[in-house]
């Protein structure tokens, strides 16, 4: 084994190892509890979890606990693969949220080693372990392992993915490109917004590639996206149905429109954000359900948002802009953190410094781009992760958890602006030392 390999591989193992101890010792001293109750999108996942687990299906986990009497109906508020992810630990017996919290730490600890992998592929090995370094102790990844969110399990899809991007532009061939579309579509069984990627990263890979002709790259562009759609179509197949509607992936669309488009949401304080209140989204109500389905609901509510959009249509930039701004940690910086810490389940103080590290890190990731840039290296798929949130957000609402889907490319060219740097700063003492 080459020498420059081990001294990678050793130096990235220890990287992980400290990484998993940081997520752990986080999840069990410092994380907040939590709980399914009241209800929450964490609740959600784990009580989804064991349902599966136990057999019970894919079904609304708070209309069989809590609705008097108890209701069993199908669901697809929340995308799968998280939640059938999470039923595996519980099928082993961690059907505790603290066993899936601790499981969800290994996860956290596998995207670190993807993060080093790719900058290696994208730099030097210097700057992959750089660039693992610095996600082992990076408290806007490690926090999402510990508050059972789907985001752990995006952003190691989303690095997976990324990592797939450059092999294929490598050596193009069916299996890598297949292997992209296969990352691609189970990152939108995650989070539905990883479509983009098939119009940012997936496409344009197939296009721009140049070591083959242009039939064989439209083939391998088709190779990708028929490998996206063979992962999504059966759970949109599984919706239409329960429902009698085609839903892609998730209702959630319809909540998210709903509650960000609202008068509180479009001036003062709350503007960009998202609200559960009756004067923004209330819920899809037990009377509702009753009346239709989840779908049904969902379409009511998305009517509702995009018509105050309509209506006040000249509000609309300034809000996507406010949006976008609140996800980069760039509008009202501390009200930000309040709000995330009281809907997100994170610890302020783990927030406000995970936001101050992402502060440090962005004059380095300039740097890093600009060197990657001269060097002539491709650096659009990892710039397509932030075009990526700058969608998401700007069509729902603002939350720095939105951002983790560039996090992974933002360490690479992070890690890249600091090795440099550290070049730079080196050689003179060497020719003094010399």
């Amino acid at each position: 084994m080459p020498q420059r390999f081990r001294t990678f591989g050793s130096g990235l193992v220890l990287i992980a190892m400290a990484a998993l101890a940081v997520r752990i010792a986080y999840t069990l001293y410092a994380a907040p509890d939590v709980r399914t109750l009241p209800p929450s999108d964490a609740g959600a996942y784990h009580l989804l979890a064991n349902n599966l687990a136990d057999g019970r299906g894919y079904i609304r986990p708070y209309d069989l606990l809590l609705a008097k009497p108890p209701a069993v109906r199908p669901t697809a508020e929340y995308p799968p693969l998280f939640p059938a992810v999470l039923s595996v630990v519980s099928r082993a017996g961690g059907d505790t949220v603290a066993a899936q919290r601790i499981a969800m730490c290994f996860v956290g600890t596998a995207t670190v080693v993807l993060i080093g992998l790719l900058g290696r592929r994208v730099a030097n090995a210097g700057v992959g372990l750089v660039a693992a370094g610095l996600a082992a102790v990076y408290p806007m990844l490690f926090q999402s392992d510990a508050v059972l969110m789907p985001e752990t399990l995006y952003a190691f899809l989303v690095s997976a993915a990324l990592l797939l991007a450059y092999r294929a532009i490598d050596k193009p061939s069916n299996a890598r490109f297949g292997a992209l579309g296969l990352a691609v579509g189970a990152a939108v069984l995650t989070r539905a917004e990883a479509i983009f990627l098939v119009v940012l990263l997936v496409v344009p890979l197939a296009v721009l590639v140049r070591e083959v002709g242009r039939r064989r790259r439209i083939a391998l562009g088709t190779i990708a996206v028929g490998a996206t759609l063979v992962v999504v179509l059966p759970w949109t197949y599984r919706n239409y149905a329960r429902f009698d509607e085609v839903v892609p992936v998730s209702t959630n669309l319809g909540s998210a429109l709903d509650g960000a488009n609202c008068p509180p949401m479009y001036s003062g304080p709350f503007k960009g954000l998202w609200q559960y209140s009756p004067d923004c989204f209330d819920g899809f109500l037990q009377s509702e359900l009753a009346a239709g389905n989840e779908a049904v609901s969902a379409d009511a509510h998305r009517a509702e948002g995009l018509r105050y959009a309509r209506h006040h249509a000249g509000e609309v930039p300034g809000v996507m802009a406010v949006r976008w701004l609140r996800t980069f940690g760039l509008y009202d910086t501390h009200f930000q953190v309040r709000f995330e810490t009281f809907t997100e389940w994170r610890k302020a103080r783990w927030q406000t410094f995970g936001m101050r590290m992402y502060w440090a890190l962005l004059p380095f990731a300039a740097v890093g781009t600009a060197v990657l840039v001269r060097r002539r290296q491709r650096v659009w798929p990892l710039a397509s992760t932030f075009v990526l949130v700058s969608l998401t957000t700007a069509l729902t609402y603002g939350n720095e958890r939105f951002r983790i889907a560039a996090e992974p490319a933002l360490l690479v060219f992070a890690a890249t602006g600091i090795t440099v740097l550290l070049a730079l700063v080196r050689a003179p003492l060497r020719s003094r030392v010399t």
